[in-house]
């Protein structure tokens, strides 16, 4: 999982067209799983498929927002990691806590069955709603009403939030970590 700040910058717009051609490329050749923008275009989160830190690095450098200077902050992490971190939760704490806090947010009693793990790890490996329904030998419809509970759990709306939402909350501006 890749999760990036931009810079507040008119070429931000500009390089717009060039930045989407280039990830819907990565999705086409299987590189990018999901993707997308967090508080307001501001940044973003990029679910990438990549055999090597040094591979991910490459992916990244070649998108426009990069060659541009446009990218103030980055933090990598790898998936499997987040799914682990969730999975070994104890019942009734919220993803990507160690701890409960002291004022719970919205998704403090977002408690993840293991059924539900397994179908939210699928997801994060790129598979589809129809993929994961035939490992589990059911209908794509109850895979939905899976995913929906999933959202529902973790307040969330769509693919690309699922990984920060595991994780914890989305990062505030400065708050990122330089990859390295």
């Amino acid at each position: 999982m890749v999760d990036r700040e931009f810079r507040d910058d008119d070429r931000l717009r500009r390089t717009l067209p060039a930045h989407r051609t280039y990830w819907r490329r990565m999705s086409r050749l299987g590189v990018l799983l999901h993707g997308g923008s967090w508080r307001e275009g501001c940044g973003e989160i990029l679910v990438v498929k990549a055999a090597t830190r040094g591979e991910l690095q490459q992916v990244l450098g070649e998108d426009p927002y990069v060659q541009e200077h446009l990218v103030l902050e980055t933090r990598i992490k790898a998936l499997e990691a987040l799914v682990e971190a969730g999975e070994q939760q104890p019942r009734g704490a919220a993803p990507g806590r160690t701890e409960p806090a002291a004022d719970p947010g919205p998704r403090a009693d977002a408690q993840l069955s293991a059924h539900e793990w397994r179908v939210a790890r699928m997801m994060l490996t790129g598979l589809t709603n129809r993929q994961i329904a035939e490992q589990f030998a059911v209908s794509p419809r109850a895979v939905e009403q899976h995913i929906t509970r999933i959202y529902r759990k973790l307040s969330i709306s769509r693919r690309a939030q699922l990984a920060v939402a595991i994780q914890g909350d989305l990062p505030r501006a400065g708050e990122l970590a330089a990859a390295g």
